[in-house]
């Protein structure tokens, strides 16, 4: 088993407050019904680039900067962190071609110049986070309710492909106030994907899913509700806490302003174990009425218990 303890994927779910962009340019969704799912998943984006994710002093005078992307190493076009390990391989002058804003440079650095650069490059970044939906129809996910950032950087580089894997529950840190708490999961090395990522954006990441990966999991069709469907009360919070298995778990909505709410965890036994919201959790599908309505988003890191959500049409949008 390879354990994951990277806990970056739920960054955004620091937040106290989101804002969304509505643009009524886009269309909403025409599906009336996907299955709702809650499995945990870890997420895999390659950059197709080399990126730093911190400043670096090279020289006396002489920066390279956060979001930087190294494209050619001694004339040799690079990808992957491997690309850069080969081409500086035993030598002594390097020359790297690299991109800011939009614009190339080219710097000759020392071989001592390039070991200190290398700690802060990056070609792909994997965090955690939740299924939210799958559409039967199309073959199509959701995720996260919210943008993959890299951890280090904050940044939002491109990527060039992306995967995800179910993974399985492994530990928990309890979320405590002012400090969230965390899933460890795992996942065998040889797993194969389930599906591939072909959008992140700010509602979350969405691609297709093999279908023959989802022969263990529930398929059961729920309707979908319009934003004007949510209301204050009692609803169910889908995820996985422990293992592969999905579970519900009771809250309640206190507050809806448009596309977006905020609820209360009530259910005892997941605040037993988890404190209420962890990071890991983003992308939790919430029903209410037997009707999908809304996606765990982010936390209150003072009030763990505390969560805000966005609802399943505006997330389906895809664009904001």
């Amino acid at each position: 088993m390879k354990p994951s303890y990277r806990i970056w994927s739920l960054i955004p779910i620091l937040f106290f407050t989101l804002f969304f962009a509505v643009s009524p340019s886009f269309a909403q969704k025409t599906t009336s019904s996907v299955v709702p799912l809650g499995q945990s998943i870890q997420i895999d984006l390659q950059y197709g680039a080399v990126f730093l994710n911190n400043d670096v002093l090279l020289s006396d005078d002489y920066w390279l900067r956060t979001g930087d992307s190294i494209h050619q190493i001694n004339s040799q076009k690079v990808a992957t962190m491997e690309d850069v390990k080969t081409h500086i391989k035993d030598k002594e002058q390097i020359t790297i071609h690299y991109e800011r804003n939009k614009k190339m440079y080219t710097k000759e650095i020392t071989s001592d110049q390039m070991l200190k650069l290398l700690p802060f490059l990056r070609d792909a970044t994997e965090g955690i986070g939740t299924l939210t939906y799958f559409d039967l129809e199309t073959n199509e996910f959701g995720a996260l309710g919210h943008q993959i950032v890299d951890h280090a950087s904050g940044l939002t580089p491109k990527f060039s492909e992306g995967s995800i894997y179910l993974s399985s529950i492994e530990q928990i840190k309890k979320s405590i106030p002012g400090k969230p708490g965390y899933k460890i999961t795992s996942h065998h090395n040889n797993t194969s994907p389930i599906g591939g990522v072909n959008e992140n954006n700010v509602y979350g990441i969405f691609g297709k899913i093999d279908a023959d990966a989802m022969d263990n999991i529930s398929m059961k069709e729920v309707e979908i509700a319009d934003k004007e469907a949510i209301m204050t009360g009692e609803a169910i919070m889908r995820t996985s806490i422990d293992g592969q298995k999905v579970q519900d778990f009771a809250i309640e909505i206190t507050t809806v302003e448009g596309h977006l709410f905020q609820f209360t965890v009530t259910d005892e036994t997941l605040i037993e174990k988890t404190g209420g919201i962890l990071q890991g959790m983003s992308g939790s599908p919430i029903m209410q009425h037997n009707k999908l309505i809304g996606v765990v988003t982010h936390m209150y890191v003072d009030k763990p218990k505390n969560g805000a959500a966005l609802s399943i049409t505006e997330m389906m949008k895809k664009n904001p």
